[in-house]
């Protein structure tokens, strides 16, 4: 009687989850169908899937002009350029690559807790709540690296699980997740010290040997100077409160999860070698997080965090269910109703995608109407989508590296102040800018209130709202 009960809960979690991955993937392709960069990077790897389709590298030398700044690995900017290729130049095509790697996800999570000893049904379905929790939800289906990373760490972490003699296997997917992202180091290293924990040493050292040699001979393929853009492009500062803050978030968004978890350590997990890994990944991913609280970064460094929360939620939860434990139940319905609330409240990131767009398409058609070439814009996507060259790609990483690098026309704050662009695209005025500390430099605030004015406002947050034209010389 209790396994028929237990099966009849499992099938309406399952169907619970299904369908409110229909209503995810539906807003999520809503929100994706927006011509309009909504984030600032999207605008930055789509001119580099761009440079790719030219003929151009990802990683040109940083002092020539134009300043092009690509700090992510180059497997990002070739799905970009597959995108590109597939449905042509905009951000729909490579945002819907993303989409997918969102849903895969769900699947990996579920095969996974499977793989290690859990139910696959309750896997799905916290799968399916990892693409809606809030923390998730900001960043899904964005044009960025993330998701394409937490993919492949977690496919990663299943071809070792699954195959573990074909342990290559798992390795060389590891190296394509780094040359991802580089920071996705967590599936990995949770692999070679499982292998250590389980007297393999030998494998281990190949382990590391074969992802490290395929990253090295990758990125020595690749022409110009990617070390650069990978290694030395975040000098902006690092600070504990903003770290504290975000992990606070982060805590927040997954309440129910770190609850099972917690609760399962007390009365519930069986620990095995499985459930060994699943916890090394989640301990390891708690320190690649600790890379938020750089000043240019968010809470999309807590995307793989949060997956890895799911997987041991995952199995906490199903081992609670199969010893009978009194909360089991509870910890079911609680996730069964928590689903469609978060899946529903996607239609909120949708609709205020869909209000932006008047204002936003006024901006970009004036950008692309603009006689000049020479246009700095916060927003890089207005640029590549209105045929203008993209003279500075990462304006913030320009403008934190300061003079740490030789800038073969100046820096961006000198460029400014030559008056070199004429129309400069922000997301505000400069009195505007003086209380987002760290944003911009005050010589580049100073440069542009002195050399360039105000001529049209615009209705498209947070990089689009001001024009701003060369005063007279």
């Amino acid at each position: 009687m209790r396994s028929l009960r237990r099966a009849r809960a499992e099938t309406v979690l399952s169907v619970v989850a299904v369908a409110c991955l229909c209503v995810i993937v539906h807003y999520a392709y809503i929100r994706a169908s927006s011509p309009f960069q909504i984030d600032y990077e999207e605008g930055n790897i789509l001119n580099a899937g761009n440079r790719l389709i030219n003929g151009q590298s990802s990683y040109p030398d940083p002092q020539a002009f134009p300043y092009i700044i690509n700090p992510y690995g180059p497997v990002g900017y070739q799905f970009t350029k597959a995108a590109i290729d597939l449905f042509g130049l905009s951000l729909l095509g490579p945002r819907i690559f993303v989409l997918v790697a969102g849903i895969a996800i769900v699947f990996l999570l579920a095969v996974l807790t499977w793989e290690l000893g859990g139910i696959w049904q309750i896997g799905f379905a916290l799968g399916v709540l990892y693409l809606c929790s809030p923390l998730v939800r900001v960043w899904f289906p964005l044009l960025r690296v993330d998701f394409w990373a937490v993919m492949l760490s977690l496919l990663g972490l299943y071809a070792f699980v699954a195959f573990p003699r074909a342990w290559p296997i798992a390795a060389l997917v590891f190296a394509i997740a780094i040359l991802t992202k580089h920071t996705a180091l967590a599936g990995p290293a949770a692999c070679i010290f499982e292998l250590i924990v389980s007297r393999r040493g030998r494998s281990a050292c190949a382990f590391v040997g074969l992802t490290v040699v395929t990253v090295v001979a990758s990125l020595a393929g690749i022409n110009g100077n990617p070390l650069f853009h990978l290694l030395h492009t975040h000098p902006d500062p690092y600070s504990l409160k903003r770290l504290f803050e975000l992990y606070a978030f982060a805590l927040e968004s997954s309440t129910l999860l770190c609850a099972v978890v917690v609760y399962g350590l007390a009365f519930g997990i069986n620990w095995n070698k499985r459930s060994r890994l699943a916890w090394l990944y989640l301990s390891l991913c708690s320190v690649t997080s600790l890379t938020a609280a750089k000043l240019g970064s968010e809470t999309n460094h807590f995307l793989e965090w949060t997956a890895a929360v799911c997987l041991v939620a995952s199995l906490s939860l199903s081992d609670l269910v199969k010893a009978g434990n009194m909360l089991a139940r509870p910890f079911v319905v609680g996730f069964a109703l928590l689903i469609p609330a978060f899946a529903f409240m996607a239609n909120r990131f949708a609709t205020q995608t869909e209000l932006q767009g008047a204002g936003c398409r006024d901006a970009y058609a004036f950008v692309r109407s603009f006689s000049g070439n020479r246009v700095l814009s916060e927003d890089v996507a207005a640029l590549v989508l209105g045929n203008k060259p993209v003279l500075i790609s990462n304006p913030f990483v320009t403008t934190q590296l300061k003079s740490t690098i030789d800038w073969s026309e100046g820096t961006i704050e000198h460029l400014v102040d030559r008056q070199y662009f004429q129309l400069i695209m922000l997301g505000g005025e400069p009195h505007e800018f003086q209380s987002q500390s760290g944003r911009w430099s005050v010589a580049l605030i100073e440069a542009l209130r002195e050399r360039y004015r105000p001529v049209r406002r615009f209705d498209c947050y947070p990089s689009m709202a001001v024009a701003f034209v060369q005063n007279s010389k």
